[in-house]
């Protein structure tokens, strides 16, 4: 948390401390002469929470539509799910008695809210306090160990970065850990447990039969939740979920590989959305599309471009050359291709892509992305241009 003492906060929320939110909403740059003004509107502790507040605010617009009235800090905002997220999770939850532990400021507690009876836990009062704000309910202050989950829905984010700020991909690492997860798997009907999107796989431990989704948004992974219980939707796979605007898409299924097809590439360069390929599933859609990898473990599929709805999953680009990989012929080939705005992709670090597009940006008017992909101890550079998806 930010350090501010809890009282700073409640006054915030008065009328008495409404000048002083307001002022601080103002602050462009926090100055001491701009520290100087607001200490004329209220004690040090609340101006530092009130500047703390309206920097969370700004921080918050991207991922809540009532940034401006949300009761927040910095890192309450970066480690809670996007008001779009939370509500596609909250459908989970819909109609039954659920209990939110490791709350933070309530980002999928105030989604849950909407559609069920539920409370929240977070042994931070300050965050317990503005999650009770935001959601509208009860958010008490304490250990989610000793919480009695009293035949209550489970949504639960266990912090996983410890004090040094080292971020964790093991649940044995989480906090709370491995041991206090499995009691409430084995103690509640069912629930969630938010996990980083890169959590290690298989996941040791996990309950029988269930489900592990991740999500991206707008074509960025941004977490993984374990199912268990009545809400896994489908026991003993996978799914993968993909927020991009007001669309939302989903599919299940068994992680399996990529078909693979070596040689030339196809008439299209195919990129899966991350949470189609973290999840496992991007082989079988590939193989739904015609599409194929052409080196074993690229990620990056090549083929026809398909008349199929599995399309939307990916991103197309049209093939037009396959160039000299070396720097200098490649930069021939571009400028001999009237090349603008180069754009650069790669995988597995083959290459480092800001370098390059840097050194191959020209000033003609066609912009190029280029692939630059491994092939066992070759490089490959193709020249592609985006096809927009109808």
């Amino acid at each position: 948390m930010s350090g501010a003492a809890l009282g700073a906060w409640p006054w915030l929320a008065t009328d008495e401390g409404r000048a002083l939110r307001d002022a601080a909403a103002s602050v462009g740059t926090t100055t001491p002469a701009a520290v100087t003004a607001l200490r004329k509107l209220g004690a040090a502790d609340a101006v530092r929470a009130a500047l703390e507040l309206a920097q969370a605010r700004q921080r918050a617009i991207a991922k809540f539509p009532d940034a401006a009235t949300l009761w927040c800090d910095g890192h309450g905002i970066e480690q809670a799910s996007s008001a779009r997220v939370a509500a596609w999770k909250a459908q989970r939850f819909a109609g039954q008695r659920t209990i939110d532990l490791c709350t933070g400021i309530g980002g999928d507690l105030m989604a849950i809210a909407r559609v069920a009876p539920a409370e929240g836990v977070d042994r931070d009062p300050v965050r317990a306090w503005m999650a009770t704000i935001n959601a509208g309910v009860p958010v008490h202050v304490g250990d989610v160990r000793e919480v009695i989950i009293d035949d209550r829905l489970v949504h639960i984010d266990p912090a996983r970065r410890d004090e040094r700020g080292t971020r964790h991909h093991g649940l044995e690492a989480y906090e709370p850990g491995l041991d206090a997860l499995q009691r409430l798997w084995s103690e509640s009907p069912g629930g969630g447990a938010k996990l980083g999107p890169g959590i290690d796989l298989p996941i040791e431990g996990a309950p029988a039969a269930s489900e592990l989704e991740f999500i991206s948004e707008d074509r960025t992974l941004v977490q993984a939740v374990l199912w268990w219980g009545a809400c896994a939707r489908h026991p003993g796979e996978r799914s993968a979920t993909a927020l991009r605007g007001s669309e939302v898409r989903t599919m299940h299924g068994l992680p399996g590989t990529m078909p693979l097809r070596e040689g030339a590439y196809g008439a299209c360069i195919a990129v899966p959305d991350p949470a189609l390929e973290r999840s496992g599933l991007s082989g079988a859609s590939a193989g739904r599309l015609g599409l194929a990898e052409a080196a074993v473990g690229l990620g990056i599929a090549h083929g026809p471009f398909p008349a199929h709805e599995d399309a939307w999953w990916w991103r197309w680009y049209r093939v037009e050359a396959e160039m000299p990989w070396r720097t200098d012929a490649a930069l021939a080939w571009l400028r001999d291709h009237d090349a603008g705005e180069v754009t650069v992709k790669t995988r597995g670090k083959a290459v480092d892509p800001d370098v390059l597009a840097r050194a191959w940006r020209g000033r003609g008017s066609r912009a190029w992305t280029v692939f630059m992909l491994r092939h066992g101890n070759t490089l490959r550079a193709l020249a592609t241009e985006p096809i927009m998806m109808p």
